[in-house]
């Protein structure tokens, strides 16, 4: 049975488009392969180019550095002065002018004499000229293997070879200190710091492509890096022992071909060591080696293989091919889209009666937010009322008070009853000031607190008097917990509501109450750190309120509790207490959590630690 025409007209454009996409396809690889020789060809001219560049000024600034440290001991010697330097007052503005010229590069500087034992050191400090002890200096003349070849050699070299201090790389710039005569009596030592200079004249993170220059020495250690954590790292040894799961063995290749070629260009596959997580990626790369006094450097240049060489594309080929291939792209979606057009529609009209259904879904949720947002508003203003009422009615009772017990002073049983008034209605207005304070907006003017400890004991002495007689309260605080910053006031109105919910909990029966606070233990602040980003630090104590009521009923979900206005004790309840803690913990981001347990709840408040 033979096709019909359609289909069979169908089938020929189909076999036909495929034939040209293959013939694109084999052209475009070979314009590509092309262009990458060439492009490979000219990315490692321009990096030689470019890393000579580097070599030179890092020769120069170091030459000019050296030359720096003479014309200093040149202007510190004075032929009238018998030993060839002069006044102390004088020295001290000179050394004070010559370090702060390259002040954040050459910060210290060393006099030995002329058998190179320390006679003296400054260093500049904010600005000020200061004495280094001989101990500060001392590391920095003991980590110098160059130090003795620069007394015993017929010349006096520029520069010592680099040596490593606290994640940092320096070399030792040397100037002799003459008499009239001539004659050496001394010598002057400034470690430069290679990691300083290198970012401040040479190289500086700015450029909008990947790569960067780095040094290395002969024992393929990290001399100068925009990484400082790589400074004084064996590019492989070290590099796998901080990363055991990355694949260095290209370095390998790298270091082989260094040490056996005075200068080069190659590619390799390496990682960027300036990301958090390095990632693989193929590198162009430029070496050469260079003499600098002692120093005995390769000097090398990457950039990433891919972004180096994104150049234009070949004219005419790659664009005719590129035109082809969608050409025959929008053939073949043409032919193909009309047997589908149909079943797109009822797909369309499936879909706006989905985002019909998702938008009618989104307007309830919204609504029944405004709602409890306005109740929450309307409280909010009447609460603001009752307690400014409840205040003016406080403050004649305080007044009157405190007149009373000025004025019955010697009648010791009247004025211990008149202060249970005056307290009380003290304690009054100032829970009035906490009603006020939580239905305004913070203006962040509160003062704060760190001894949760303290807070929570003084708190916990002041409320005793709502504890009914058969309830038990047991309190288990570990001293001196010092967590960030709170307002003593927010404590206390967490406590509150949370033990009134507790001795609600337990009723009229007897029970027990008992409030904690211990340091988290080691796998519940791993499990804490793992919330966010912000608190992956963070160490937290646990404050926890357990009582042996009912608990929470089956089937209700915990975090339907700190709603607003949701209450399982009927008109009895407002359901704005555990909504008000909620709302605290929030606001200094404390995490809350309900824990059943066999006869009672929990409630588990995570705070966190202060850093020490």
């Amino acid at each position: 049975m033979e096709n019909k025409p359609t289909t069979r007209f169908i089938n020929i454009i189909m076999t036909g488009l495929l034939l040209i996409i293959g013939i694109t396809l084999i052209t475009i690889a070979g314009s590509f392969n092309s262009v990458q020789r060439n492009a490979v060809k000219s990315g490692q001219e321009q990096l030689m180019r470019t890393l000579n560049y580097v070599t030179d000024n890092l020769e120069l600034l170091i030459e000019n550095r050296s030359l720096s440290l003479h014309h200093f001991s040149r202007e510190m010697t004075f032929n009238d002065f018998p030993d060839g330097l002069l006044p102390e007052a004088d020295q001290k503005a000179i050394i004070a002018a010559y370090l702060d010229t390259h002040a954040d590069q050459t910060k210290l500087l060393i006099q030995l004499d002329a058998e190179g034992i320390f006679v003296d050191a400054w260093q500049l400090e904010n600005g000020s000229l200061q004495a280094l002890s001989q101990e500060g200096a001392e590391s920095y003349l003991r980590a110098d293997v160059s130090l003795e070849s620069m007394r015993t050699t017929s010349g006096l070299i520029q520069n010592s070879s680099e040596y490593f201090l606290e994640n940092q790389s320096f070399v030792n710039l040397y100037a002799s200190i003459l008499d009239a005569e001539g004659q050496v009596t001394g010598y002057f030592v400034a470690p430069l710091n290679l990691e300083n200079m290198f970012k401040k004249e040479i190289f500086s993170d700015t450029s909008a492509y990947s790569g960067y220059p780095l040094v290395k020495n002969a024992a393929m250690e990290v001399v100068i890096h925009p990484v400082e954590s790589q400074v004084g790292l064996d590019i492989i040894s070290d590099r796998q022992a901080q990363f055991p799961d990355l694949d260095l063995s290209d370095l390998k290749r790298l270091e082989d071909a260094q040490l056996s070629q005075q200068e080069g260009t190659l590619s390799y596959y390496s990682y960027w060591w300036n990301e958090e997580n390095p990632t693989k990626v193929l590198k162009l790369g430029a070496f050469k080696w260079i003499d600098i006094g002692e120093a005995h450097w390769v000097v090398a240049l990457n950039s990433d293989f891919y972004e180096h060489n994104r150049v234009p594309i070949q004219n005419n080929y790659i664009l005719l091919s590129l035109l082809l291939l969608i050409s025959a792209i929008i053939i073949i979606f043409i032919v193909l889209i009309r047997g589908y057009n149909k079943k797109n529609q009822a797909y369309e009209e499936s879909q706006r009666q989905i985002e019909k259904q998702k938008f009618e879904n989104e307007r309830h949720r919204l609504e029944k937010r405004i709602l409890k947002e306005s109740k929450l508003e309307a409280i909010g203003l009447l609460t603001t009322t009752i307690v400014h009422d409840m205040n003016n009615f406080l403050t004649p009772i305080l007044g009157n008070a405190q007149l009373l017990m000025e004025d019955y002073a010697e009648n010791e049983e009247l004025v211990s009853e008149l202060k249970e008034i005056y307290f009380a209605a003290e304690k009054g207005k100032e829970l009035s000031t906490n009603v006020l304070r939580f239905s305004k907006v913070s203006e962040g003017h509160q003062n704060t607190v760190h001894d949760l400890s303290q807070v929570l004991q003084d708190t916990l002495s002041e409320i005793t008097i709502l504890t009914p007689k058969s309830i038990k309260v047991v309190s288990d605080i570990d001293p001196d917990i010092l967590v960030e910053g709170f307002d003593k006031q927010d404590l206390q109105v967490v406590l509150y509501n949370l033990l009134t919910n507790a001795f609600q909990a337990i009723d009229k029966g007897p029970g027990n109450v008992t409030i904690r606070l211990k340091k988290a233990q080691a796998e519940c602040n791993t499990e804490l750190q793992k919330r966010s980003i912000v608190t992956k630090d963070k160490e937290f104590a646990v404050l926890s309120i357990i009582d042996d009521g009912p608990g929470i009923a089956e089937g209700l979900e915990s975090n339907d509790l700190f709603d607003p206005f949701f209450t399982t004790k009927g008109s009895n309840g407002s359901g704005l207490g555990l909504f008000v803690v909620s709302s605290i913990a929030d606001k200094y981001d404390w995490q809350i959590k309900l824990d059943r347990t066999k006869k009672g709840l929990a409630v588990l408040i995570n705070i966190p630690l202060l850093k020490n």
